[in-house]
C-alpha cells in the first residue's frame, strides 16, 4: 500500500509540474517537436527506377548520385540545359525533289479530276486522275521560344508521377537544394491544383551550400489553391546569363508540419531587457 502512494504521488508531482509549465508557456516547444514530426514523402530520389522519371522534354538531366546528398542515400543531379542546347539539332530534312515525280501540271496538284468533262487539258482523259507530286519545301531548324526555361514537372501525367494529392493537412512544402555553381542560382517552384490555379514562389541558392526550402502552404491557400487537391509540382533554376548548365542537388521533397497546429504568437514573447 505505500508503495502505490508513493507511485501515486510522484504521477500527481509529475501531473502539477506540467500544469505549471503549461502555464508559463514552456511546453510550446513539444508541441512544435510534435508537429514537425508529420511528415509525407513527395520523392525522396531513393529508387533509381521509379523516383526520376520526372516530366523534362529532355530539356533537364535528372540521374541519381550520392554527392550533396541530406536524407538516405541518393540525392537528385539535376542539370539545366542552356538556351542553345534546347533544341540543338534540325528536324529531319524533308524528302529530296529528285526523288519524287515532278508533275505535268503543278497548278493541279491535289485537284480533283473533272468527271463532266470529255476532254483533259494538256494530255488524255486517263490522266486526269494521275496523282500529282508533292513538292516540300525544306524545313527550318526550329528555336526556342523567347522567354523559355527548362524545367522539371511532377505532376498525375509524368513517369513518376505525383502520388500525394491532399496537402491540407501538413504546414509546409519542404524541400533541400544544393547549389553546385559558385555563384548564387535563383530557385523556382511552382504548385497548381486541379482548378489549374498556380502558386509560384522564387528564391536565392547559396554557392556551394544546401538551401533548406521552406513554402507555408497557407501561402497557398491564399492563392486560393485547392490543398485537398493537388495536381502539379514544378521546378527549376534561372539559366538567364549562364556560361555552363546549371546544376543542382535535389533531395527530401516533403510536406512537413500540421496544419492544425496552433501558431506561434509573437505578441506573446516576452521583450529581451536592454
Amino acid at each position: 500500500m505505500g508503495r502505490f502512494m508513493q507511485i501515486l504521488g510522484i504521477l500527481l508531482a509529475l501531473g502539477l509540474l506540467y500544469a505549471v509549465m503549461a502555464g508559463l508557456g514552456l511546453t510550446q516547444g513539444f508541441k512544435r517537436h510534435k508537429a514537425a514530426a508529420k511528415i509525407q514523402v513527395i520523392d525522396d530520389f531513393e529508387d533509381p527506377n521509379d523516383d526520376f522519371d520526372w516530366t523534362t522534354g529532355g530539356y533537364v538531366k535528372i540521374e541519381p548520385s550520392t554527392q550533396n546528398k541530406t536524407h538516405g542515400k541518393y540525392c537528385a543531379k539535376a542539370t539545366f540545359l542552356l538556351a542553345d542546347q534546347f533544341l540543338p539539332d534540325a528536324t529531319p530534312a524533308a524528302p529530296d525533289a529528285a526523288d519524287s515525280t515532278p508533275s505535268a501540271n503543278p497548278g493541279q496538284a491535289g485537284s480533283a479530276p473533272s468527271t463532266g468533262s470529255t476532254s483533259s487539258p494538256q494530255g488524255s482523259a486517263g490522266q486526269a486522275g494521275a496523282p500529282q507530286a508533292v513538292q516540300f519545301m525544306p524545313e527550318s531548324e526550329p528555336t526556342p521560344s523567347t522567354p523559355w526555361q527548362p524545367e522539371m514537372v511532377l505532376d498525375v501525367n509524368s513517369v513518376t508521377p505525383l502520388k500525394v494529392f491532399e496537402w491540407q493537412d501538413y504546414a509546409d512544402l519542404k524541400m533541400d537544394v544544393f547549389n553546385d555553381q559558385a555563384q548564387p542560382v535563383t530557385y523556382h517552384v511552382e504548385v497548381g491544383d486541379s482548378h489549374a490555379y498556380l502558386f509560384d514562389t522564387a528564391g536565392p541558392l547559396t554557392p556551394k551550400k544546401v538551401t533548406n526550402i521552406s513554402i507555408p502552404l497557407e501561402d497557398l491557400a491564399k492563392d486560393r489553391l485547392d490543398l485537398s487537391n493537388i495536381r502539379s509540382l514544378r521546378f527549376w533554376v534561372d539559366t538567364a546569363g549562364a556560361a555552363q548548365p546549371v546544376v543542382v542537388y535535389l533531395d527530401y521533397m516533403r510536406l512537413e508540419g500540421d496544419a492544425s497546429a496552433p501558431k506561434p504568437n509573437p505578441a506573446a514573447s516576452p521583450t529581451p531587457r536592454r
